[in-house]
């Protein structure tokens, strides 16, 4: 083989690589498929009050669903919910759709601790616990 024949064959692998490259580069996100990362609070939280905070970051998404309500993020994907919590157990569905219609589900198990208020009586000396 001759120096022509070579370096051509070099640059045509080397086009090759680059293209190859490229699609992979752009083809990541789909290959990768939405994500839901959260900030707060984690699975398995137990709070005494009754609204709870959740934040997190969605990657690669087209929609958001919060327990089946609609939930906007911003450019870099952040989200943030109040939610009111009922007592005892709960789950908080978190769920994402890409572009191209694939979805990831996550959730979150939080219990709210009931109130308990406790009053004292001076005059009977007693203390008396209501729960709320």
């Amino acid at each position: 083989m001759d120096g022509r024949t070579i370096i051509k064959r070099i640059l045509v692998w080397i086009t090759i690589a680059i293209i190859l490259g490229y699609s992979m580069f752009a083809l990541y996100g789909y290959f990768r498929g939405p994500r839901i990362l959260f900030l707060s609070p984690e699975s398995g939280f137990s709070t005494s009050t009754p609204v709870v905070l959740v934040e997190g970051k969605a990657i690669h998404i087209a929609t958001l669903t919060i327990n089946d309500a609609e939930e906007p993020t911003d450019l870099e994907g952040n989200f943030r919910s109040r939610l009111l919590l009922s007592e005892g157990y709960n789950i908080i569905k978190v769920a994402a759709k890409d572009h191209y219609n694939r979805t990831v589900e996550k959730t979150i198990e939080i219990t709210l601790l009931p109130q308990v208020v406790a009053t004292s009586s001076r005059q009977m000396g007693t203390t008396t616990v209501r729960k709320f």
